[in-house]
């Protein structure tokens, strides 16, 4: 017989902001395992990596990717949410839900920072030199904007894959 475990429910503005439906989904399932409750946390720590306000490169950086994975329709998201016994759907709605009431938000920065990191890839994939010098300017300009620049909310709502 496997031992049953109580799963460590989530921070109440956590639950709050991705409303009570979701919320009590989460919460109320009787017949998870601890199999089950390793991967709803998963699930919750990828949620609550969206709610990152912080607009560091690494907080933005986790911030984007885990925004990503929940909507990208990735089937590693919708393997996870099965073995946590969650509606793969169900936590999509809710974290749109959340993003539609804005109670998760991005600012320019989130964005920036993204910007970077996806140039810094091609940067490193890049063999060519003109290519590299071009692509360093645009970095350089971009760190410059991160980290001197205003930080503002972008007033767009992402219901899609940030590119």
């Amino acid at each position: 017989m496997v031992a049953k475990i109580q799963f460590q429910p989530p921070s109440t503005e956590f639950l709050l902001k991705l409303g009570y439906r979701f919320s009590r989904n989460l919460l109320t399932h009787t017949d998870c395992y601890a199999e089950n409750y390793m991967w709803r946390a998963v699930v919750v720590s990828a949620l609550e990596d969206t709610m990152i306000d912080r607009t560091d490169r690494k907080s933005a950086t986790l911030k984007v990717k885990a925004h990503n994975w929940i909507l990208g329709e990735c089937s590693d998201f919708d393997r996870v949410c099965n073995w946590a016994m969650l509606d793969p759907e169900s936590v999509c709605e809710a974290y749109t839900g959340a993003i539609k009431r804005k109670k998760i938000t991005f600012k320019n920065k989130h964005l920036q920072w993204h910007r970077y990191n996806v140039l810094f890839k091609q940067l490193r994939l890049t063999y060519d030199s003109a290519k590299k010098k071009n692509i360093k300017k645009e970095m350089k300009q971009l760190r410059k904007d991160a980290v001197l620049g205003t930080c503002v909310l972008v007033t767009s709502i992402f219901l899609s894959v940030i590119t």
